[in-house]
């Protein structure tokens, strides 16, 4: 009687471990899902291959998000804005917030990428220096931050554009590394030509290195 107990309690051991394995799964699942959606929408939908005008636009309700083979016209936000074509990332950015504030950079982030407070804006000379998501608060990405994820698809030579006041400032990826979260030199001028860094955590959904996009300004 006492075998055939043990083989019961053994049994539904098993089956609430299989139900919280797959519970496990399908939490993983929900969270990641977003990530999953831009990796595979870029690797299935890349970005068209012709020529696409970008015009600026009044308020952040007005951008371009939904980037096609069809899309002819970029919106961007007139008073500042990134869009970087190559993985159809489009977002207002919220300027001067201080990255070392989580609340401040947390409320931010819900409503487009961050502008580091002390770093160069577009129309000054120096390092402006732009973030994305944060991994505290991973679960809560929209869109723009999202597709933050992708940053380490950049290449040398890759463009990116960056509205400010109502002018566009295009960048040219030199390269994309990944760095220690101590390596601070990067919120300062770093380099003798104008600079644009955009910075994540990485790997995805981790925390303990930073994925950083290094790119110059292009001189028209």
């Amino acid at each position: 009687m006492s075998e055939n107990r043990s083989k019961s309690k053994r049994g539904y051991l098993k089956y609430i471990g299989i139900l919280f394995l797959l519970l496990g799964l399908i939490i993983l699942s929900i969270i990641y899902s977003p990530v999953i959606k831009a990796y595979i929408d870029y690797k299935l939908y890349p970005f068209p291959n012709k020529e696409i005008k970008i015009e600026l636009t009044n308020g952040s309700d007005n951008i371009t998000t939904d980037i096609s083979k069809d899309t002819d016209t970029v919106f961007v936000d007139k008073d500042f804005g990134l869009y970087i074509p190559k993985i159809k990332a489009n977002a207002k950015v919220i300027k001067n917030i201080d990255p070392n504030n989580y609340n401040a950079y947390r409320n931010a982030l819900v409503h487009g990428v961050v502008h580091a407070k002390g770093t160069s804006l577009p129309d000054e000379s120096g390092n402006v220096f732009l973030f994305a998501h944060s991994t505290v608060n991973f679960y809560e990405r929209r869109q723009y931050n999202i597709y933050f994820y992708l940053l380490g698809q950049l290449e040398e030579n890759d463009l990116v554009y960056v509205s400010y006041q109502g002018e566009i400032y295009t960048y040219k990826v030199l390269e994309f590394k990944v760095v220690k979260p101590d390596e601070v030199k990067y919120l300062g001028k770093y380099m003798d030509e104008d600079t644009l860094t955009l910075m994540t955590c990485w790997p995805v959904g981790g925390n303990s290195h930073r994925g950083i996009v290094i790119a110059t300004r292009v001189i028209e």
